[in-house]
């Protein structure tokens, strides 16, 4: 899951770098509001966590497809077609991120 703002100025998105996988996470890593700079036009802003954003890492997903593609070859050669099942993992990986990207963005922190 990428984390994101967007920059009032230049109208570009700000990535965040955290490993905060939940809002409440991110603003115990972060605190309520915290500066970003934008990498686009150099300018400082201040955000509230809710201001963040998340968006699906499409890494990840790429990376459940290799394994998936890669399974499925093995279980072709080895067992037939019962490894077609392996079609799976990609949906697997899918389904987490586009979970924990919902989970994200819909819990909002109230604002003191």
């Amino acid at each position: 899951m990428n984390l994101y703002a967007h920059c009032k100025s230049c109208k570009k998105d700000i990535k965040i770098k955290s490993s905060a996988s939940t809002r409440p996470d991110l603003q115990m890593e972060k605190g309520d509001e915290f500066n970003v700079n934008c990498q686009n036009c150099g300018k400082m802003e201040k955000k509230h966590v809710n201001d963040i954003k998340a968006e699906p890492n499409n890494t990840i997903i790429l990376i459940g497809v290799g394994i998936g593609i890669l399974v499925t070859i093995f279980l072709w050669i080895y067992f037939g077609a019962i490894g077609t099942i392996s079609v799976i993992i990609p949906i697997l990986f899918w389904q987490q991120q586009m979970s924990a990207t919902k989970s994200f963005n819909s819990y909002m922190i109230r604002r003191k």
